[in-house]
């Protein structure tokens, strides 16, 4: 049995756009010294826990069991906390393993029995007493972990938190817990690729007709790039006296390419093993949760593990080449600090000044939303989004050209 108290780092998870990180996070399963739940199931633990962490131990592990039915039976319809219902199934959970026909899920009674168990450990009377927040989310990695009979090679795993998004808010408790032993990890993609893989998912998984769409995918790309600090910092220098924390946050935050994971596996997950301080293990090489293969789906086509149709969708129908050209003067320092190939000349300031006058146009981004709105939008609505997309990102744009910020680094 791993004692809980022993699990003294964790690392969590973010997203630059759609840029893979459950894929990230699959990989690191299996690994014998990581501690996770699938994919983004515990996004909204800390808002749980300031709704339910008062009570008595006892009901505060009903009230677990109870919202998170989802750790149970992929297919429940109970809605996850900061996730929504039926993430079992969007995410494909119900069709695991080699033939497709193995389901997540541990037993509800063994794993209940397993975290009361633990938790008695620091505490006399579970009727009365209340535990520690840190302490819970210790003993629910473990006792998830021994549901599924998991074995460790050392007393004190890693714990692989999914925060998703890049929010200071998404990870506050979780630095109040770990403290300096907290590492982010960012998982990134081409930026352009991203942007549009964004937009297009938000607009057909949401079936989003909002106008300002656009608008907020732009601002995603701009806004997520740097350490989470950096940016809340930047944002509003006083909040939370985030500021002591930034130097910190940034030499604890990494980035690891999608496209590297996908073209050289093994070379990049050896890199990240080194600065996770895990050792090397065979299986990082397979993309599992609950030690069962994933396979998701994406327009339709089911894919797994390593390949290149994720890394290579140009997605023209969100961007066109005219809309690529600007867009590159505006994530030029992107591709540059993360080794996307692009002429020199995009970084050149000047030129990125004056590409500001192609904005003047609308992006097929734009467009296509007008075309499919000219009956509940009217020309007054796109007007008003067409001038806030470039006031709000060139407003953005100015304050980092007038002072950079640190961008995310790769892993060494």
């Amino acid at each position: 049995m791993t004692d809980p108290r022993n699990i003294e780092r964790a690392v969590s998870i973010h997203y630059y756009g759609r840029g893979g990180s459950f894929f990230v996070q699959s990989l690191l399963d299996g690994h014998p010294d990581v501690l996770t739940f699938p994919a983004n199931y515990m996004c909204g633990y800390f808002a749980f826990w300031d709704e339910f962490g008062h009570l008595p131990t006892v009901e505060l592990c009903a009230a677990f069991v109870d919202c998170y039915d989802i750790l149970f039976d992929p297919r429940s319809s109970v809605p996850v906390l900061g996730v929504g219902a039926d993430v079992g199934q969007e995410f494909n959970f119900t069709a695991m393993g080699e033939r497709h026909g193995e389901a997540l899920g541990v037993d509800r009674d063994l794993f209940a029995f397993t975290l009361l168990r633990l938790l008695k450990h620091e505490i006399d009377d579970g009727m009365t007493e209340t535990v520690e927040r840190k302490f819970f989310f210790q003993a629910l990695h473990v006792a998830y972990a021994e549901a599924l009979g998991r074995q460790f090679d050392s007393a004190n795993p890693l714990i692989v938190f999914q925060a998703h998004n890049p929010f200071f808010h998404a990870i506050d408790s979780l630095f109040s817990d770990f403290g300096p032993r907290l590492k982010c990890l960012h998982s990134v993609r081409e930026p352009l690729q991203t942007l549009a893989s964004w937009y297009h998912s938000m607009r057909q998984d949401e079936d989003v007709g909002d106008l300002d769409l656009p608008r907020d995918t732009l601002i995603r790309a701009l806004a997520h790039a740097s350490p989470i600090f950096t940016w809340t910092h930047h944002l509003s220098p006083d909040h939370q006296g985030v500021g002591r924390y930034v130097a910190m946050n940034e030499r604890n935050t990494r980035a690891v390419r999608l496209e590297d994971l996908h073209q050289t596996p093994e070379a990049t997950l050896q890199r990240l093993c080194r600065w996770l301080d895990i050792d090397w293990h065979e299986a990082l090489l397979a993309s599992t949760f609950d030690g069962k293969l994933w396979h998701w789906k994406v327009r339709g086509e089911t894919l797994s593990g390593f390949q290149n149709q994720t890394i290579s969708r140009r997605h023209d129908e969100v961007l066109s080449d005219f809309d690529r050209l600007r867009l590159q003067f505006l994530l030029a320092d992107k591709h540059a600090a993360w080794g996307y190939e692009m002429p020199a000349w995009f970084r050149l300031a000047p030129l990125g000044l004056l590409a500001l006058g192609f904005w003047l146009l609308p992006f097929r981004m734009e467009t296509s939303l007008w075309s499919s709105r000219l009956a509940k939008g009217s020309a007054w609505q796109r007007s008003r989004a067409y001038l806030q997309l470039r006031m709000q990102v060139i407003g953005i744009w100015w304050r980092i050209f007038r002072r950079p910020l640190p961008l995310l680094e790769l892993i060494d």
